[in-house]
């Protein structure tokens, strides 16, 4: 009855990283985690037995030597491009009874994430070219709902997340009034500080744990779609894991990604620490 492993395992006593690198630009995150004592209820009138866990992560998020807007932009993620602190809480229910039909089983999981987060911009005076920094709050809820077949290696699960964040002004040839030295009177930058913009993701997921093996090393995909509600945008990603048959204590993979405002397909790839159906 216990629930499945989470898709970053836990190194030691519920630690855990990940490095990220998608078309050159990576990030690099660290996670503490657990599980509260399991409930379990004995067998009813009906003959099911039901279990429930409830599981907690803490996890920073960095960039790594990062001058792009969106470290993510096939998972829409405004807050990908600088550091960000997110702490989750979720819920795992579990029941099997047998039936006349034969054994039946069927699990679900709900939870949600707060995440909180900056980022510094850079820009200078159209006019005088005076340099002007600052650091922006971005903010960020979501919540999901994640349903586990019988088979134990799917999942499908739904999410919908708000995120509040900042995008730098687009970078502009910017020259004083009088131009006497274009390497001194002339600049390339930002001609104002970062604009907020909103956004509301609707994603799908699904995992799945194939049983394929390549060079020792079994196979397993996660496809996920996002939509972004209030601006019309979308994104995908498909990522391959390769995971070792043997003990590793690191999970390699590739993933091929799309974002609708860039128009471009995104490569990206990732040491995790394993594959595991729990969201």
């Amino acid at each position: 009855m216990a629930a499945p492993t989470a898709r970053t395992a836990s190194l030691l006593q519920g630690l855990s990283g990940e490095m990220e690198v998608n078309n050159g630009e990576a990030r690099t995150s660290l996670s503490y985690g657990g599980k509260l004592l399991p409930r379990i209820c004995p067998s009813d009138a009906d003959g099911a037995v039901r279990f429930r866990q409830t599981s907690y992560a803490l996890t920073l998020s960095v960039p790594l030597a990062n001058d792009t807007d969106l470290i993510d932009p096939q998972l829409l993620d405004g807050l990908s491009d600088g550091p960000s602190l997110s702490f989750s809480l979720s819920r795992y229910s579990a029941t099997k009874r047998d039936a006349p039909t034969g054994f039946q089983s069927r699990a679900w999981q709900f939870g949600g994430e707060v995440s909180i987060g900056t980022k510094q911009f850079h820009y200078r005076d159209p006019l005088s070219l005076a340099k002007h920094s600052n650091w922006k709050p971005q903010l960020g809820i979501g919540g999901f709902l994640a349903f586990y077949p019988s088979d134990r290696r799917s999942m499908v699960s739904f999410g919908i997340d708000y995120q509040s964040s900042y995008e730098a002004a687009e970078e502009q040839i910017l020259c004083k009034a009088v131009v006497t030295d274009p390497d001194k009177d002339c600049a390339k930058a930002a001609p104002k500080g970062p604009d907020r913009g909103d956004s509301l993701n609707l994603s799908i997921e699904y995992r799945r744990a194939t049983g394929l093996s390549i060079f020792g090393a079994n196979i397993a995909y996660s496809p996920k779609f996002t939509y972004d509600s209030l601006n019309d945008d979308f994104g995908a990603e498909l990522p391959i894991y390769f995971v070792p048959t043997a003990k590793s204590p690191v999970l390699p993979g590739f993933k091929i990604g799309y974002a609708s405002d860039e128009n471009n397909l995104i490569l990206g790839l990732f040491l995790k620490a394993s594959f595991g159906m729990m969201h």
